[in-house]
């Protein structure tokens, strides 16, 4: 099974193939945002890949959209599209609220 690790938390685990990396990330106990409830059509869920890039789904026409609009296409993917099928390692977005406190979760 592919093994995929969460940064900056270092969380690890083993993971279905084929499963995307916001419910991959979701079974090892991290919720990642995801404003638009997964379909594409917002960047909250945007994750750095810093391994396995060549394990990933390829990306799709929604998928790039959003991120060339959102300037991020060449450094990122989403979540809620990426699909893992071998080893990954991503870094998630860490969120502020307005008081300075982390937010994370859907």
């Amino acid at each position: 099974m592919p093994k995929l690790t969460i940064l900056p938390d270092a969380i690890s685990g083993e993971i279905q193939s084929g499963t995307h990396l916001l419910e991959c990330a979701r079974r090892l106990g991290i919720e990642l945002l995801h404003s638009c409830g997964g379909v594409a059509a917002c960047t909250t869920c945007r994750v750095v890949v810093k391994q396995g890039h060549e394990n990933l789904s390829p990306i799709g026409f929604a998928e790039e959209e959003v991120l060339a609009e959102a300037g991020i296409l060449r450094s990122h993917r989403l979540a809620c599209q990426a699909r893992a099928f071998g080893d990954v390692t991503f870094e998630r977005p860490i969120f502020e609220d307005g008081r300075g406190a982390s937010v994370t979760g859907a």
